[in-house]
């Protein structure tokens, strides 16, 4: 009975992935690995700390020719300002809706950074009873984040994701082999 367990419980996570992988949608990362969308207040004094966020376009699948969302900053960040990558060009800023387009095509088939955004953090603890949702929303007065193909210039859908600022989800970092280990 374990071994059907470990199998279906393996089968689903694989299933799960595959479902994720093929979403296209942009993300907001608090580090530069590309790692974590969620994190706490530093314990520092209120408006003393300054972060670099990176907004991701995930899994578009195409060479990237512009792209435009807009991000909802929760009151624990103060919007600061954006920064573009590499040879980008940008009409507005990620606070009110933002077009970005790159005379070099961005290969967007995994994992592309679009955006750098500095935030100065305007908390210095968390609630453990609260979390504060960052959204990436579409650009205003369209309906979806959307992406634009080269060289076909054919416009992509895609959905804007959620990163938490004071997360009340307990998060535990493992290994795989401690993962199996739970089931032997």
């Amino acid at each position: 009975m374990k071994k059907v367990l470990i199998v279906v419980f393996a089968v689903a996570i694989g299933l799960s992935g595959v479902a994720n992988a093929q979403t296209p949608h942009v993300a907001v990362y608090f580090d530069h690995g590309l790692q974590y969308q969620q994190a706490d207040c530093p314990g520092a004094p209120i408006g003393t700390v300054s972060q670099t966020l990176y907004v991701v376009a995930n899994n578009f699948g195409l060479w990237l020719n512009g792209i435009e969302f807009q991000i909802f900053y929760p009151t624990q960040l103060m919007f600061l300002g954006d920064e573009l990558i590499g040879d980008a060009i940008s009409i507005g800023n990620s606070a009110a809706g933002i077009g970005i387009a790159f005379p070099t095509p961005v290969e967007a088939f995994v994992q592309a950074k679009v955006l750098k955004v500095t935030v100065l953090w305007m908390c210095n603890s968390c609630n453990p009873d609260i979390e504060y949702p960052m959204v990436v929303m579409p650009y205003p007065g369209q309906p979806w984040v959307r992406a634009v193909e080269w060289p076909n210039l054919n416009v992509h859908i895609g959905i804007g994701f959620t990163s938490l600022v004071c997360s009340t989800t307990p998060v535990q970092e493992t290994t795989w082999g401690q993962v199996k280990a739970l089931y032997r």
